[in-house]
């Protein structure tokens, strides 16, 4: 693929501040609704009630930088309306990553049209659209610009005349900040691979040894970034700064979480932008989506073999395997099977990235047209991501939850703290849920459905409603459960089940 320095007359720094507003307009209904997402709440809560809470229960899942962070955004958040602006925040960071992506792309030797549109697909994966839409997740997206610019320091370093000094440094660089995005987010940290796969795609000229040792050296940056984060976790855990957490487990049943990941996660990755729970015609869009890239992958690989030869399809080989490996690599690791969008980001990027290529391999069989070809249909890609970004974004988080917020409002606008009401609210289930779609605890998931959750949005709606009062948890009382109660054991009575009622 060769470099040019315009994308259709537009200059590539030009390309890529427009890369920048991709996420922004496909998110900025969701960023600015009203309403909150589960823990939330009790995060804004936490912040301000219980100082360092938040930072000892993160550190003890290893993730003290993100501990850090949240506590200093929520404090400044402030309250549900300041919600939006750690949302934005994660946004703001998602398209500074699909900036920085297409100018690696570029560097790496990708053609800036294909380089543009993968770029601007990064932001849109369901994954991405956790991360928009989940106030508290917004360092999950600043974990994978650290991560970008881990694979940037460590990639000039091994470039060919890099002098001692320089390569020295771009490693020890690069192992900082490969370690600052685990202490952030472990599997976010392994987007890192994600540029080591985009690279290799294109690295032609090399020979098979040669692409061999150079994954080799990326993998160990990764490997030492990753082993200094858990250096410094297991040091605050000996110093007793933190407690570890009974999820710092590791797992112990290798093939069977291994034939879970292929039947349970991989499918997700290969999807792209179609989203699993579905059920009728979405569910058979998911899985044509998921066999459509096989066939595109394979295709690819079988055009790698013709242009290039055996090392060409070897080192495609390389690619899917290892790095697939690696970049689902710390929740293989870890005791835990609960797929879910927000720990795949790494693996949908690295399938997405064999996808865009192999469509350019196959294009290539005719020069003019297939090129066109394979332009449109990634175009094309990018632009039904975009729209179902939105959709997913807006219509199985935003919405849904604006509603859930909106019963719960009612009850409070109720209420007259002189009479010391007594208010009870009738959790929901997940079968309640508004959403037309609903994918585990992400996508058109119900929030208010323990008691924890409810007691703390009514809190916040309180604390808002009668912002003048000290402690305003001591002028009502406050119950919970999933049935009605005696009719005279509650003056406000507050059911979350009618929700269901506006279900489509």
């Amino acid at each position: 693929m060769e470099t040019t320095r315009t994308l259709r007359g537009v200059p590539l720094a030009g390309t890529a501040v427009l890369l920048l507003l991709v996420p922004l307009c496909s998110y900025w209904e969701t960023v600015f609704h009203r309403f909150g997402f589960r823990d939330d709440y009790s995060i804004l809560r936490e912040a301000r009630e219980e100082p360092g809470k938040i930072l000892r229960v993160c550190s003890s899942q290893g993730r003290i930088l993100y501990g850090w962070l949240l506590e200093m955004s929520a404090r400044a958040a402030g309250d549900i309306e300041g919600l939006c602006w750690m949302r934005l925040a994660s946004v703001v960071c998602l398209g500074v990553l699909a900036a920085a992506v297409f100018l690696l792309l570029i560097r790496a030797g990708w053609h800036p049209a294909p380089a543009a549109l993968l770029a601007a697909f990064m932001p849109l994966t369901p994954s991405a659209q956790v991360l928009s839409s989940w106030a508290i997740c917004w360092p999950h997206a600043l974990a994978l610009v650290l991560a970008t610019a881990a694979f940037a320091l460590a990639d000039w370093g091994m470039r060919p005349g890099s002098g001692r000094l320089l390569r020295v440094g771009g490693w020890l660089g690069a192992v900082v900040l490969m370690a600052a995005a685990t202490l952030t987010y472990q599997s976010n940290s392994l987007f890192y691979v994600v540029l080591v796969a985009a690279t290799l795609v294109v690295r032609r000229e090399d020979t098979f040894k040669g692409s061999v040792q150079w994954v080799v050296r990326h993998l160990c940056v990764v490997g030492a970034g990753l082993g200094a984060a858990f250096a410094v976790s297991q040091l605050t855990f000996a110093a007793h700064v933190f407690t570890a957490s009974p999820r710092m487990r590791f797992e112990t049943h290798w093939v069977s979480k291994a034939i879970w990941t292929v039947t349970n996660v991989l499918p997700d990755a290969l999807a792209m932008s179609a989203l699993d729970g579905a059920r009728g015609a979405a569910a058979v869009g998911y899985w044509l989506m998921v066999l459509g890239a096989v066939g595109v992958i394979s295709a690819g690989t079988v055009m790698e073999y013709r242009r290039i030869g055996p090392a060409g399809a070897g080192r495609w080989l390389l690619g899917m395997v290892a790095l697939s490996g690696a970049a689902y690599s710390v929740s293989f690791l870890a005791a835990e099977r609960f797929p879910t969008y927000r720990t795949i980001y790494a693996l949908t990027g690295v399938w997405s990235v064999f996808v865009a290529a192999a469509l350019v391999n196959i294009g290539s069989l005719l020069p003019e047209r297939g090129r066109k070809v394979a332009i449109g249909v990634l175009a094309g890609l990018v632009l039904s991501g975009a729209l179902l970004a939105r959709w997913h974004s807006f219509e199985l988080f935003a919405v849904p939850q604006g509603r859930e917020l909106q019963l719960m409002e009612e009850g409070v606008r109720k209420a007259v703290l002189a009479k010391r009401p007594r208010i009870f609210v009738i959790t929901a289930t997940q079968d309640d849920s508004s959403a037309p779609r609903r994918y585990r605890d992400e996508f058109g998931s119900v929030s208010i459905d323990a008691e924890w959750v409810a007691k703390e949005v009514l809190k916040s709606l309180m604390k808002e409603r009668f912002s003048g009062t000290a402690d305003v948890s001591k002028l009502y009382q406050f119950a919970a459960g999933p049935k009605v109660p005696e009719p005279k054991s509650y003056d406000i009575l507050i059911d979350m089940r009618r929700m269901r009622e506006a279900r489509p």
